[in-house]
């Protein structure tokens, strides 16, 4: 089949399937239920019965049979079965497997057939259950994959069973023991900037050993990799050859991180949104820096935690954060003075955070993504941003922008 073709049938599909009357929905919608149907040609077959061959009763009872069946049946196996959720651990992060176990009782001579798990709200459907055998309780297991950080379940879990005909579905809420915290899975950088703090006054360095921060200890040859920042030009001019500074080895910096968390300043919804990826990126660079030995402040919405280096220390962060409001928080929060990077939006107010790391809020806003393009001076007027346009710049250049990024704030 030829392009043009496939477009002649998809324009032909769209018209068929344009909603020309949408204000009329709720008026012709409960037509789609199975038993509209059913009752239809039951009550056809018993008029055509009545008036023209008596063989149509048959017709008509057998559907009233069909139709009580299908309305008693999944009431009774619902109002015998009782459910329980339970997870197997307290949290995991994001794309993560979990063992969840599910205990169904059926108090019934008979066994249930065709149980599934629902939401309640977005109606996805966790997991189903082909048979629960007879005055039993049965416990099953199976893996769950959360995409997005939170408490799980975000809404209430609905056992329901349409068995045998499918024609009406009963349901009845399932129990949950306890509840499964699903933390941000943190962004992977593999770089951190050598001036990360805007107060300086409260670094501590060594007198002994060399690094790049604090005062100048000496000079020494240039090596490849030096930053530019570095050249000792006098000297360099009088040798005729490149001629580096030695200053002190920072023992700890103290860098403050800013994530704005404010509703108003993101777009998007659900597992892309740039809320979600923005907390994501922030809590890869508290890592980072924390994993340097740099003590790291994080500040976000009213919360401003003292990130510990080591497992527990990041994983209490990553616990902040996932109790954050899916939507983010109504109050916006002004950026720290003192703030070192600042992971915001372009929406976000300007401050002066050494390196900011800006997501463009319209990028987020859908899933068809514009192609990355190169860096732009943002909102915040500082030449050194790091600048996300969407979620597919973030996947494939965060860490090349960040590195960049990195070397120019050094």
């Amino acid at each position: 089949m030829s392009a043009s073709d496939t477009r002649a049938l998809n324009r032909v599909d769209d018209f068929l399937n344009y909603d020309f009357c949408p204000w009329a929905n709720r008026w012709v919608y409960w037509m789609k239920h199975p038993l509209v149907g059913v009752a239809v040609v039951a009550i056809t077959a018993g008029i055509c019965g009545t008036f023209v061959a008596p063989q149509a009763w048959f017709l008509c009872a057998g559907l009233l049979i069909v139709g009580m069946i299908g309305l008693i049946w999944p009431a009774v196996s619902i109002a015998a079965v009782r459910a329980n959720v339970r997870f197997q651990q307290a949290w995991c992060e994001e794309e993560a497997e979990v063992s969840v176990e599910v205990s169904l009782t059926n108090h019934l001579p008979l066994p249930i057939f065709g149980l599934s798990l629902r939401t309640s709200e977005t109606h996805e459907v966790l997991v189903s259950f082909a048979r629960v055998p007879a005055w039993r309780k049965t416990v099953y297991q199976w893996r769950l994959t959360p995409h997005q950080r939170g408490s799980f379940p975000r809404e209430e879990l609905l056992v329901q069973t349409g068995f045998p005909f499918g024609v009406w579905t009963a349901q009845r809420t399932a129990s949950v023991s306890g509840e499964l915290l699903v933390l941000p899975k943190a962004a992977d950088l593999d770089a951190v900037p050598a001036l990360v703090s805007s107060n300086w006054g409260n670094d501590q360095y060594s007198s002994r050993r060399t690094g790049d921060c604090g005062d100048i200890m000496g000079t020494r040859p240039f090596r490849p990799g030096d930053s530019l920042r570095q050249i000792h030009w006098a000297t360099t001019a009088r040798t005729g050859t490149l001629v580096c500074t030695e200053r002190q080895l920072a023992i700890q910096n103290r860098v403050v991180c800013y994530l704005d968390v404010a509703a108003a300043h993101h777009a998007g919804a659900g597992v892309n949104s740039s809320l979600e990826w923005s907390i994501r990126v922030f809590a890869g660079i508290c890592r980072e820096l924390a994993s340097q030995g740099s003590e790291v402040r994080a500040v976000f919405g009213q919360e401003s935690l003292q990130v510990q280096s080591g497992v527990a220390g990041q994983r209490r962060l990553l616990m902040r954060l996932a109790r954050l409001p899916e939507a983010g928080i109504e109050q916006p929060t002004r950026q720290p003075n003192d703030a070192s990077i600042a992971v915001v939006t372009d929406l976000s107010p300007a401050g002066n955070a050494t390196l900011p790391v800006v997501l463009e809020a319209k990028g987020f806003e859908s899933l068809a993504e514009a192609p990355a393009s190169e860096d732009r001076v943002t909102s915040t007027g500082t030449q050194g941003a790091v600048t996300i346009r969407n979620c597919d710049d973030l996947r494939f250049n965060l860490n090349a922008k960040w590195r960049r990024a990195c070397h120019a704030v050094s």
